[in-house]
C-alpha cells in the first residue's frame, strides 16, 4: 500500500518527467522537434477486408509500431501506475459504426523513480490494437474516410521522458475503406500472421482475465469469487420474482407434516435438486458455447426467446389450475410401488418441478452482486466459469437443504387444515397474474395486459368474498374479509386500470448510426432494457420516471436512446451481445467526441446516472 507521500512524489516526477521539466534536466535543451511523437509510435491501419459492403461487420487493425527503448503504457496501467496516462483511441469514421477497441495483452514494465520502482502494463516494439466496424446496410458506394488518433503516453528513450500524445504530440493516422456491391478479404491482413491472428486474443478493457470488468475488483482471489456466486445464490431466494413459489414451498412443507419425516425430509432434498438441475444445465450451456463459439452464456438470455416465454406462461397456467383443484397428476402403479405409497404418490417430481420452476423464475432479476459474480466468472478458466454457475445453484438450494436437514422444524409449523386449501388456491391467482405479464412481453402495447391482469386480480377478491367466509362466520369475520376485498378491488383497480403515463424522458429510438453521429457533439445514454427484466421496469420507475431528471438531461445535453432486447432477433439485442456480450439492465454512456462508453451494470439511481454522465463529458 503506497502512503500519501510516495503518491505525492510519483505524481511530481511523472509531471515533471512528461513536461521535460525535472531539476537539472531540459530535455527540450539542444533536443529541437525531439518530441515529435510519431518518431516513437508509427500507426497504420489495415483494414480487415477492402473493399466491404452494406450491412458488413468487419475490423480495422490499428498496428503500432514503437521505436526501440520506448514503450506505449496500456489501456489499463494496472493499481501502481495512478500517474499513468491510459491508452486509448478515438476513431472518427464517418457514418460507419464504431465498436469497443480490442487492445493486445499488455505486459508489465517497470517503470524506475529512482528509489522506488512501479510496474506498468505497456506495449513495446509491436502492438495491433482492433476496432469493430460495422458498415450500415443503407450505406451508399464510395470511398470512406477513417481517423484514429492514439491517446495516452509514451515514455522511454536516453533521456527516459514522458510524452502526453496530445496537443502538438498527437498521434493520428488515416485511411479510406471503399464500401461496393460485393466485399473482398483484404491481403494485407490475411498475409500478416500478427494482425491475423492476434485479434483472438484480443479484448475490450474490463474484459481481460487479469483485469476484472466492472464491478469486479480486479485484486478479487479465486475464493472470494467463489463465494460472491454463493452469496449471489442465496440472494435470489428472496428476489420479486421467485415470490410466487415461496408460499407453495410453505404448504409443501406443512403438507409434510402428517408425512413421515424421512418423506420430510427427501421431498425438500428433491426441491433443492429441481434447483440445481436447472444451474447445471446453465453451466452445461456455458461450457458449450465457450468451446464452440468462444463466447459465454449471459443471464437471463433465455427469457429472450418468445418459445420460452410462450411455453413458461402455459405452464403457468397449467399448475395455477392444478392449485385450483381442476386436475390431479397421478402416477402408473408400479411407479409409485416403488415408494411403498399409493398411486396418486407424486410428491417428489412435484417438488423437483417446483424447484425447478423457482429457478427459472429467478432470472429475470439481476443485481450487482449476481452480475458481479457472473462478470468474474466469464473472465476466469472455463472449469472456474462453470463452478460459479453451480454454486449460485447451491446458494439458492442452500436454505432448502437446511430446512430438510431439520425434520425437527416439522414441530414449529401450523398444523395443516382448511388455511392450507385456501393458500394454495391463492397462489394459483399469483401465478396466473405472472402468466398474463410473460404474455404481456410477446405485445409492444401493454395497456390491454393491465386490464388482464386487473381481471385476475378481480376474480381472487370475488373468490375471497365467498370462499374466505362461511355461512356461520360471525358478522365482524365478514365484515373485516368482505370489507378488505371491497376496498383492495378499488385500490388496485385505480392503480391497474388507469391510462398509461406519458414517460417523463423522451428516448430515442434504437438507431446504430444515430449514436456515432450524435456523439460528436454530445453525450450519449444508451439504456438496454426487457419488458421480462423486473430490474429493469424497476430502473425505468425510479430513476426515468424522476420528474427532475429531463431537466439535468438538458442541462448536460445528453441524448438519451432506449434499446429492446425483449427478442433476440431485434437489432438492439445484437448490438447487445455483440459490443458488450451482457444481459440487461445495462445502460452505456458515450463520452461526446469518442473513447470508451462508462457502464452502467444492474441496479442504479439517478445520481450514479448524472455521475456517470458527468464523467464521460469531463473525459472529453
Amino acid at each position: 500500500m503506497k502512503s500519501p507521500f510516495c503518491l505525492a512524489v510519483i505524481t511530481i516526477v511523472a509531471v515533471a518527467s512528461a513536461t521535460g521539466q525535472g531539476p537539472g534536466n531540459d530535455p527540450f535543451d539542444g533536443f529541437e522537434g525531439a518530441f515529435d511523437a510519431p518518431q516513437y509510435i508509427e500507426p497504420r491501419l489495415v483494414p480487415s477486408h477492402s473493399p466491404a459492403e452494406p450491412g458488413q461487420d468487419l475490423h480495422l487493425a490499428v498496428d503500432l509500431n514503437i521505436a526501440e527503448t520506448w514503450v506505449y503504457y496500456g489501456p489499463e496501467p494496472g493499481t501502481d501506475a495512478d500517474f499513468v496516462i491510459p491508452a486509448r483511441l478515438k476513431v472518427s469514421a464517418g457514418p460507419l459504426e464504431v465498436g469497443r477497441t480490442l487492445w493486445p495483452e499488455a505486459r508489465p514494465y517497470d517503470y524506475d523513480l529512482g528509489d522506488l520502482v512501479v510496474t506498468v502494463n505497456s506495449f513495446w516494439d509491436r502492438a495491433v490494437a482492433y476496432v469493430p466496424l460495422s458498415v450500415p446496410e443503407d450505406l451508399e458506394p464510395g470511398e470512406y474516410r477513417i481517423e484514429v488518433t492514439l491517446r495516452g503516453q509514451v515514455c522511454g528513450g536516453p533521456d527516459d521522458v514522458c510524452i502526453n500524445l496530445e496537443g502538438p504530440n498527437a498521434v493520428s493516422v488515416s485511411t479510406r475503406l471503399v464500401v461496393g456491391s460485393q466485399s473482398s478479404p483484404n491481403p494485407e491482413w490475411t498475409d500478416d500472421a500478427a494482425i491475423a491472428d492476434g485479434l483472438t486474443e484480443a479484448a475490450a478493457v474490463g474484459e481481460r482475465p487479469t483485469t476484472a470488468p466492472r464491478p469486479i475488483d480486479p485484486d478479487m482471489t479465486l475464493w472470494a469469487g467463489l463465494g460472491l456466486a454463493l452469496l449471489a445464490g442465496l440472494i435470489l431466494n428472496v428476489m420479486p420474482c421467485v415470490l410466487p413459489i415461496i408460499p407453495l414451498r410453505i404448504y409443501s412443507l406443512v403438507g409434510a407434516a402428517g408425512e413421515s419425516r424421512r418423506r420430510y425430509v427427501t421431498l425438500g432434498l428433491a426441491f433443492a435438486a429441481g434447483m440445481m438441475l436447472f444451474f447445471i444445465a446453465l453451466a452445461v450451456v456455458n461450457g458449450v458455447l465457450n468451446l464452440a463459439l468462444g463466447r459465454a452464456f449471459s443471464w437471463s438470455q433465455q427469457w429472450q426467446s418468445r418459445p420460452v416465454r410462450v411455453g413458461m406462461t402455459l405452464v403457468l397456467v397449467a399448475v395455477a389450475a392444478n392449485l385450483f383443484g381442476l386436475f390431479t397428476v397421478t402416477v402408473p402403479r408400479k411407479v409409485a410401488a416403488l415408494e411403498g405409497r399409493r398411486p396418486s404418490s407424486h410428491a417428489h417430481v412435484g417438488s423437483v418441478g417446483m424447484g425447478l420452476m423457482m429457478a427459472i423464475l429467478a432470472t429475470p432479476c439481476s443485481f450487482g452482486i449476481l452480475l458481479a459474480a457472473l462478470a468474474w466468472g466469464q473472465t476466469q478458466p472455463l472449469a472456474v466459469g462453470t463452478a460459479v454457475f453451480l454454486l449460485i445453484g447451491v446458494g439458492m438450494a442452500a436454505p432448502h437443504v437446511v430446512l430438510a436437514a431439520f425434520p425437527k422444524l416439522l414441530d414449529r409449523l401450523p398444523k395443516p387444515g382448511r388455511w392450507m386449501e385456501l393458500m394454495k388456491q391463492s397462489m394459483g391467482f399469483v401465478l396466473l397474474l405472472v402468466a398474463v405479464w410473460l404474455l404481456s412481453t410477446l405485445s409492444e402495447v401493454s395497456y390491454p395486459f393491465w386490464v388482464t391482469g386487473y381481471a385476475v386480480v378481480l376474480a381472487m377478491l370475488l373468490w375471497v368474498w365467498g370462499a374466505w367466509v362461511r355461512y356461520d362466520s360471525s358478522l365482524a369475520a365478514k365484515l373485516a374479509v368482505r370489507g378488505t376485498a371491497v376496498v383492495l378491488a378499488v385500490a388496485v383497480g385505480w392503480w391497474m386500470l388507469a391510462p398509461p403515463r406519458p414517460a417523463t424522458v423522451e428516448f430515442a429510438p434504437f438507431d446504430r448510426s444515430a449514436i456515432t453521429s450524435a456523439r460528436e457533439q454530445r453525450p450519449v445514454v444508451l439504456k438496454f432494457t426487457a419488458s421480462w427484466c423486473v430490474s429493469c421496469l424497476w430502473i425505468e420507475a425510479t430513476v426515468y420516471r424522476d420528474e427532475s431528471l429531463p431537466e439535468e438531461l438538458d442541462r448536460r445535453d445528453a441524448m438519451v436512446m432506449k434499446a429492446d432486447v425483449t427478442d433476440s432477433d431485434s437489432p438492439a439485442a445484437d448490438f447487445l451481445d455483440r459490443q458488450f456480450g451482457l444481459a440487461p439492465p445495462l445502460s452505456a454512456v458515450y463520452p461526446p467526441g469518442g473513447g470508451e462508453p462508462i457502464l452502467l451494470t444492474g441496479r442504479y439511481d439517478k445520481a450514479e446516472l448524472l455521475e456517470a454522465l458527468d464523467a464521460a463529458v469531463a473525459d472529453r
